[in-house]
């Protein structure tokens, strides 16, 4: 028993009008037409071949550069800006002591003590860490003329030795320095003498500051003028 198959009607451009759609041959023709690209037939298990983009995602992109560029091709590194002698870490605050590690300072205070030992240890706040140290006292020598081109030493000093070891907060640091070891034994200007004697006249030079400070305190207090670190009014 058979059935008659009714065949479609009409068909693509050029075809006749019951031929069967053929897909390779409209492909076909169409590479063959003017204005059309070429295009590829893709075969399953293979990578597409971009149809229809000429070609934008298979070509190879342009070199990256700029600072805009997402992900970053970065450019030429920064020149160096930093004088040569210098390390870098000598610019930050408390990196500076580095180089004054077990070396011999010489450390003055906010109250005007001073302290000489050797720098063991230090911390992000230049908090101090000294052993073998000695305090210094020093007191203006009375014999000395005022003129500074005397050769009479302006300073009498003295340095006690201080057991253990020292601990300096670091807020209370005014200058820290390396002492130079040639010239600590006779240090310019100043005159190494007894201890009592220095520590005399230490006391009475800082009693007569005290009482000309307090005097010119209460001078400015009247003019209007409120006294300066160290002054007082009582």
């Amino acid at each position: 028993m058979s059935y008659n198959q009714r065949q479609p009607h009409g068909g693509p451009a050029g075809a006749p009008p019951n031929a069967a759609p053929d897909f390779n041959a409209m492909l076909q023709r169409s590479l063959h037409e003017p204005g059309h690209q070429e295009l590829s037939v893709e075969t399953p298990g293979r990578p597409s071949s971009s149809i229809g983009y000429g070609g934008v995602y298979s070509a190879t992109p342009p070199p990256q550069h700029g600072p805009n560029v997402l992900g970053g091709a970065r450019g030429a590194p920064p020149q160096q800006i930093l004088p040569l002698d210098l390390p870098p870490q000598a610019f930050l605050t408390s990196a500076m002591l580095l180089d004054m590690v077990d070396k011999k300072v010489d450390v003055l205070l906010r109250d005007e003590k001073e302290y000489i030992g050797i720098l063991r240890s230090y911390d992000q706040f230049a908090n101090l860490v000294l052993t073998e140290c000695y305090e210094r006292i020093a007191a203006r020598n009375p014999d000395a003329p005022p003129s500074s081109e005397s050769s009479t030493p302006r300073w009498l000093i003295h340095d006690v030795k201080l057991p253990g070891v020292m601990t300096i907060r670091g807020e209370n640091v005014t200058i820290c320095a390396t002492v130079d070891l040639d010239r600590e034994d006779a240090p310019r200007g100043a005159k190494f003498a007894e201890e009592d004697e220095v520590r005399m006249l230490a006391a009475s030079q800082k009693a007569e500051k005290k009482d000309v400070d307090s005097r010119r305190a209460k001078a400015l207090k009247q003019a209007g003028i409120e006294p300066g670190f160290g002054m007082q009014t009582a």
